[in-house]
């Protein structure tokens, strides 16, 4: 192989490549050119924002390493430039299927992949395509990524899931996993290339060898430094790790960022604005909180909220993870418009599916709503068994669950199944579903407590929510087979 300036920075002791304003204006021109430049920028702001780059302009002259260019890379997969801090993060942290020793050159996760990539001429070669996908699902964005790569001859695919899909992470679960399968209706891709890998390798060790000094007018820091003041302002520190979560409520709220105090901890209020939802930020790492204490504060303090005003208020799920309190965006659900509408539906004659068909869509409802103690109730009351026992036969209701649980778990993922795993504890789960799921929401009390402000007892109800809801709908789907179609009653 030539000795040119690819290898001859492999020799030149540098660890960093590129400095960040090089490498925004080299993923501008492969990735989303003729868009404006400004766009670009202000996707490097968010990066930075969740610590993906170098914060500052103290910083403008430190060189990236090759995750830090793997981040930014990421950063480009989704549409949004508002989203590109969280996608990087997520997409990022992707396990290879079958774990490290089925990745490529032993990397576990997709940033180490495309760190390993970036390495060496040789394994830009070897790719022949890294496709990222942002699934749409009604519960928000899911992340995943494929590599398929050819090392002498021989090609194989490397997928790339959630860390919590632990079932896919053990050795050996590459060979039957689907690495073709979209896991939604419908999702959004960026494919790289080999000669993508290629050209940005070429760019960095070019800087590499020739180790000029950074030239800038430092204007792209200029409303980053103002952000540094107003972040400051809002308690934001050098060790901050900021959770972000968004409101649903109807409360009087403050019509600018605001700092407040309460319970002797303080968090960040953001209003709802045309981009973003209500949300609230709280520092972690400096209010000494874990991620169950600071949701259990923040329910109690909205708690408070809905009780002066009489309104509700709904704290939503977030991420956590930047060292400044960001607002959270707006995801507005606009439901699905057909192109060519049909319906030919009849009114089902019998009474029960009508009444259980309606305890559905309150569990639905009640999801939308985050009302997770309600959307328990209201699912688990599709397939409640309508008999009187005489107490001393087995429930009916349990039953059922027994038979039909192993039936359902197949269609959940390995997320929910998981979570709902852990949170059982090892009791059976037709018992558990039963005494502590809804038991505990309908009937609280001091054998079955369950307090609704609790961020463990919420956690607990939502695993548990999601395994109800695909028992109502089994329950609909074989007991009265009830199709799903618009144009067809039964299922048969």
């Amino acid at each position: 192989m030539n000795d040119g300036p690819l290898e001859r920075s492999g020799r030149s002791g540098y660890t960093t490549t590129m400095y960040a304003k090089n490498l925004a204006h080299f993923l501008h021109e492969a990735l989303v050119r003729p868009d404006p430049l400004s766009d670009t920028l202000k996707r490097f702001e968010h990066l930075r924002g969740f610590g993906l780059l170098p914060r500052g302009r103290e910083n403008a002259g430190v060189r990236l390493d090759d995750k830090q260019i793997a981040s930014a890379v990421l950063g480009f997969a989704p549409i949004g430039l508002g989203f590109a801090g969280l996608a990087s993060l997520s997409l990022g942290g992707l396990c290879s299927v079958g774990g490290a020793v089925a990745g490529f050159r032993n990397c576990r996760t997709l940033q180490d992949t495309m760190a390993a990539i970036l390495a060496s001429d040789d394994a830009c070669t070897s790719v022949v395509a890294l496709t990222l996908t942002i699934d749409r699902t009604n519960q928000g964005d899911d992340y995943h990524a494929r590599a398929v790569f050819d090392e002498k001859g021989v090609r194989r695919t490397i997928s790339f899931v959630s860390d919590m899909a632990l079932s896919l992470l053990r050795e050996g679960a590459e060979k039957t996993h689907d690495h073709d399968r979209i896991h939604a209706p419908s999702a959004r891709q960026l494919a790289l290339g080999r000669e993508f890998f290629l050209r940005l390798r070429r760019d960095i060790a070019v800087s590499r060898h020739l180790d000029l000094p950074l030239k800038t007018d430092w204007t792209e820091y200029e409303s980053e430094e103002e952000k540094s003041e107003f972040h400051r302002k809002l308690g934001a520190r050098v060790s901050s790790r900021f959770m972000n979560l968004p409101v649903d409520t109807a409360v009087a709220w403050p019509k600018e960022p605001t700092l407040v105090t309460f319970a002797g901890h303080q968090f960040v209020l953001f209003p709802r604005t045309k981009d973003n939802s209500h949300s609230i930020s709280i520092d972690l790492t400096n209010q000494r909180l874990s991620h169950v204490e600071a949701r259990t504060l923040l329910n109690r303090f909205l708690s408070i909220l809905s009780w002066c005003q009489d309104q509700h208020a709904i704290l939503g799920d977030g991420w956590s993870g930047n060292p400044v309190p960001v607002p959270v965006r707006r995801y507005d659900k606009g439901g699905t418009i057909a192109g060519q509408w049909v319906f030919d539906r009849s009114l089902p004659e019998n009474k029960e599916i009508l009444q259980r068909l309606a305890y559905y869509r309150e569990g639905l409802n009640a999801h939308e709503a985050g009302l997770v103690s309600y959307e328990v109730l209201s699912f688990f009351k599709v397939f409640e068994q309508r008999v009187k026992g005489d107490g001393k036969a087995p429930n009916p209701t349990k039953i059922w669950i027994r038979d039909n649980f192993d039936a359902v778990a197949t269609k959940l993922s390995p997320d929910a199944l998981k979570r709902f795993e852990e949170a059982r504890g090892g009791k059976p789960g037709h018992k558990y579903i039963f005494d502590n799921c809804r038991v505990a929401t309908a009937h609280a009390s001091e054998k079955f407590p369950s307090d609704a402000d609790a961020s463990l007892e919420i956690r607990r109800l939502y695993s548990a929510a999601e395994v109800i809801h695909a028992l109502a709908r089994h329950y609909l789907k074989t007991e009265f087979h009830l199709s799903d179609s618009y144009f067809s009653d039964d299922a048969r």
